[in-house]
């Protein structure tokens, strides 16, 4: 993404570079009104109210143009003639509303082959769903590498992140995802420092969880297209919406400690096509082996570690 920065506050301004240059490799700042500053091709960021620059000059930029606010920006979903931003926002929630104004200006709708692999994860007990799920998703960067986003589709989102921001997100996808605007799902998900990737939605209760079945197959569909490995974590949420993504699922991985029987993978076996891998709860070295021998099983035997074990 080029990015075209225009702030009078230079102390700021010198800030917001240095740490959006770190946080994204893939982003080119261009400092409007510098020598070679051009910034005919670049989405423009400026601390400069609208009602500063002239009507003509304002008609022709403000499409590609975010906005600074010295206050929280709280406004409904599709109102508000200019988009606008908190300047003292996180750089995450900062680098998402710019993504997806960006994408927004190009026009990004192309349709796109869906390939990323789906693992479906359910554990016996929503105690332990989100940490095996979480430890799952980290292994495979690890082991695997590649693109890995870790959604949760049970009732209590233990993935999501608060903000300081009233930004309806969950809508702001819904409608990229309704309009074909794939490639702006960048906006709405961010990466810890395990390289795992989460929807920026806030924790507590999912809305996710009460999407409809082809609802939430569409949102899935459209994320799988944007990364190489979905690991869905269902805890215990065996509704029939995810029961019916787990039967379109690549793999299923079941967490559990015995304490039900025949266990949850045994009464889902049947009503799936996906094979089930069980791993039992342990905390000991065996947990984490079955965990890299589940990996090894899901990508095959030409695994990363495996090429570099040789």
């Amino acid at each position: 993404m080029r990015l075209g920065i225009l702030i009078r506050d230079g102390e700021y301004r010198d800030a917001l570079i240095a740490k959006l240059s770190s946080y994204d490799n893939d982003l080119y700042v261009n400092i409007i009104g510098r020598e070679k500053g051009d910034a005919s091709d670049c989405l423009i960021l400026t601390d400069i109210k609208p009602e500063e620059f002239e009507s003509d000059i304002l008609s022709r930029i403000s499409c590609r143009t975010v906005f600074l606010s010295a206050s929280p920006v709280v406004r409904d979903e599709g109102t508000g003639a200019f988009r606008c931003v908190f300047k003292y926002c996180s750089v995450g929630s900062l680098l998402s509303e710019l993504i997806l104004a960006y994408n927004e200006w190009r026009g990004n709708v192309s349709i796109r082959n869906y390939s990323g692999r789906i693992i479906s994860v359910i554990s016996e007990t929503d105690t332990f769903s989100a940490d095996k799920s979480g430890a799952l998703a980290r292994q495979i960067v690890y082991r695997q590498g590649g693109r890995i986003l870790l959604m949760s589709l049970g009732y209590i989102n233990d993935h999501g992140r608060n903000e300081e921001e009233k930004v309806n997100r969950f809508a702001r996808l819904m409608y990229a995802i309704r309009t074909g605007r794939e490639s702006a799902s960048d906006s709405f998900t961010f990466t810890d420092s395990f390289g795992v990737t989460y929807l920026m939605l806030p924790v507590g209760i999912n809305p996710m969880a009460y999407l409809g079945e082809e609802e939430l197959k569409e949102v899935i569909k459209a994320l799988s297209g944007r990364f190489d490995t979905l690991v869905l974590d269902m805890g215990t949420c065996l509704r029939d919406e995810n029961m019916s993504i787990m039967k379109e699922s690549d793999n299923i991985v079941c967490f559990g400690n015995g304490r039900r029987f025949p266990g949850l993978a045994g009464m889902i076996s049947e009503r799936s096509e996906a094979e089930v891998t069980h791993i039992r709860i342990t905390g000991e070295t065996d947990e984490a082996l079955a965990m890299d021998d589940c990996i090894r099983k899901i990508y095959g035997k030409e695994a990363t570690w495996e090429k570099q074990e040789r």
